[in-house]
């Protein structure tokens, strides 16, 4: 029974590239590369931005301190601090934590229109009929977004800003 293979029918014997390989058009084809996921860029950084960006732990803290701010000092304390802060381009929280809301395309930080507009207007307003439209599901979208690419929500996007160490 020991039966010799005959050449060329042996499965684990490697046939030459040009027979493992298809060639289309007269060119031979390099062998399929695994797909691997593309580098990690830098930790939560922008090209505009020299700086590293906030992560969404720290942009949490922010939030959960400013609304703390809010209860503790009945909410005026709290406005009245943003109106000077604002000017800065941070909340009282950011201000706290060192945090500073800049454009994502130049990376200087807001002056106090456009973080007005971003707080007021797109945080605040269109947050607020948004989420009572769609039945708070745009609030936690905006919220989860924090977790994608470049930590940016909704609201960065739609006020075209990051939120970077100072």
């Amino acid at each position: 029974m020991n039966e010799s293979p005959v050449p060329g029918n042996d499965p684990y014997s490697q046939a030459p590239a040009s027979a493992r390989w298809p060639s289309y058009g007269g060119q031979a084809h390099a062998a399929v590369q695994p797909w691997s996921p593309p580098a990690h860029p830098a930790q939560y950084t922008t090209p505009a931005i020299s700086m590293p960006l906030v992560s969404p732990g720290g942009r949490l803290a922010a939030v959960l301190l400013d609304v703390v701010l809010v209860v503790v000092t009945l909410w005026i304390g709290w406005f009245a601090w943003s109106m000077v802060t604002w000017s800065q381009g941070q909340s009282p929280g950011k201000k706290l934590l060192g945090f500073v809301v800049v454009d994502a395309a130049t990376g200087e930080p807001f002056d106090w229109p456009r973080m007005a507009l971003r707080e007021l207007g797109i945080k605040g307003l269109l947050g607020t009929v948004l989420s009572m439209c769609t039945l708070g599901v745009y609030f936690w979208v905006d919220a989860l977004m924090i977790l994608g690419a470049g930590t940016r929500t909704l609201h960065d996007r739609m006020a075209t800003s990051v939120v970077r160490h100072v």
